[in-house]
């Protein structure tokens, strides 16, 4: 079977467009992760057990991707872009607070001293997480 060069040209142009389109759609979807990223800290006081998230579309899927990692957990905190962390004490372990921050530290420092604050003198951190920055 021969095509015409018109025939060609029209398809050649077919195919440059859907890439276009879908190297446009790329691009969108990279803008949107790059702007929306959602975390979260699930934790199970019973077990110990914890799950953590982050870089996620939705605060949804922030949550669900924490509780894959610990089934018996219950999401603690979510925070959209920078840090999340969870405190325990050391001594009262029904004392359990959360931090958020722009960096690791800074989420830690919250989520202790809001430990300290309610009672739990000597608090650890028990899980952190962050987005990616970029």
């Amino acid at each position: 079977m021969k095509f015409g060069r018109t025939a060609y040209v029209a398809g050649f142009s077919a195919i440059a467009m859907a890439l276009g389109i879908g190297a446009s759609g790329c691009k969108l979807l990279k803008m949107a992760a790059s702007t929306q990223k959602h975390a979260a800290i699930a934790y199970d006081e019973k077990t110990g057990g914890w799950g953590y998230s982050y870089d996620q579309l939705t605060e949804d899927l922030a949550k669900s991707k924490a509780k894959e990692k610990c089934g018996t957990c219950t999401v603690r905190v979510t925070w959209n872009q920078g840090c999340g962390a969870l405190a325990q004490s050391s001594t009262k372990k029904n004392i359990m607070t959360t931090g958020l921050g722009p960096n690791q530290a800074a989420a830690e420092g919250a989520a202790k001293s809001d430990c300290v604050s309610k009672g739990g003198g000597a608090c650890n951190i028990v899980v952190w997480s962050c987005n990616s920055t970029k």
